[in-house]
């Protein structure tokens, strides 16, 4: 659908209006006295979104960032489907999956009892995904932008064939200073170490809150349901709470990692953590045919407290 399709039959006068974003996407502008946020049809992304009364977005977007088709956009929350990371089977494939690289159906938009807006977006297999991925699914995201923001993600297995899959909701939050930082709620969970330096299959386990202070790209197993990021420069708490995951990743790339991603700044470092919501290494999710699995987070930003 065009953007005059689109706005004849989901815009919400003064709440929800589509418009051409950066790369010629379809971008969502939503701003209904609880929050504002944008989000794009392409990967059913989050871009941006900031409750009433907060003074910075939740959210990082690298000013290097990427936009068109078939392009990933670095920040917000990105979508990681039907693998997480490398693809085991194939690990020289596109990082990450295929889906954060679609164009997704506009299925839905509804202004919620509590003042919340709501949007459903849909994306089902076709001979491309075929070429890449031999199932046949259903995939929805559900986004509500609302005194919080939630993101859920649903896989139906549409083939007469279970398969599995690992994935995730990849979310960069902007930080003020890494420094500053603390990640609470994954003292003594097992940890994956994927950073540079580490050695091949090291493991760990967490001991006290998570800070950050050089390179850290880590695959947490057992993790609670809720996880507690403090930034103390920003003077705010980001409350995570998942949904249906017991694994979660923390990335920071530091100063070499990211001079070496050419759609990240050298010091876009020192501005954002990823604390993302996934079915990653271990816990890999089956899916039985007709059969239907989720994941979801909620984030809310509240006052640091003093």
């Amino acid at each position: 659908m065009d953007l005059d399709a689109l706005n004849a039959a989901f815009a919400r006068p003064d709440v929800l209006r589509f418009v051409e974003g950066r790369g010629g996407l379809i971008w969502i502008e939503i701003d209904n006295g609880l929050a504002r946020a944008t989000l794009t049809t392409h990967g059913a992304q989050v871009l941006s979104y900031r409750p009433a009364g907060a003074r910075d977005d939740l959210l990082f977007v690298s000013e290097c960032a990427t936009y068109g088709p078939e392009q990933e956009i670095k920040g917000g929350v990105p979508i990681c489907w039907p693998w997480f990371g490398r693809d085991p089977a194939i690990p020289e494939r596109q990082i990450h999956g295929f889906a954060r690289l679609r164009e997704w159906s506009v299925l839905a938009c509804e202004t919620r009892p509590d003042g919340a807006t709501w949007v459903r977006f849909g994306l089902a297999d076709d001979a491309a995904t075929h070429a890449l991925w031999p199932h046949y699914f259903n995939l929805w995201v559900e986004v509500t932008v609302g005194a919080t923001l939630t993101v859920t993600l649903t896989t139906r297995n549409a083939g007469d064939e279970p398969f599995a899959i690992t994935q995730g909701l990849h979310a960069y939050f902007k930080i003020g200073d890494p420094a500053q930082l603390q990640v609470h709620g994954l003292d003594g969970c097992r940890y994956l170490d994927k950073a540079t330096d580490a050695p091949a299959d090291a493991v760990g386990v967490q001991s006290g809150a998570l800070v950050v202070a050089a390179e850290v790209n880590r695959i947490y197993e057992g993790v609670p349901p809720r996880l507690v990021i403090d930034d103390a420069a920003l003077n705010r708490r980001i409350q995570l709470d998942s949904q249906h995951s017991r694994t979660c990743v923390v990335w920071n790339p530091w100063r070499a990692g990211a001079q070496a991603l050419p759609d990240l700044d050298v010091e876009d470092y020192r501005r954002f953590v990823c604390v993302e919501t996934v079915n990653a290494a271990s816990e890999v999710i089956w899916i039985a045919p007709q059969q239907a699995a989720q994941i979801g987070a909620e984030y809310r930003i509240v006052a640091l407290e003093s």
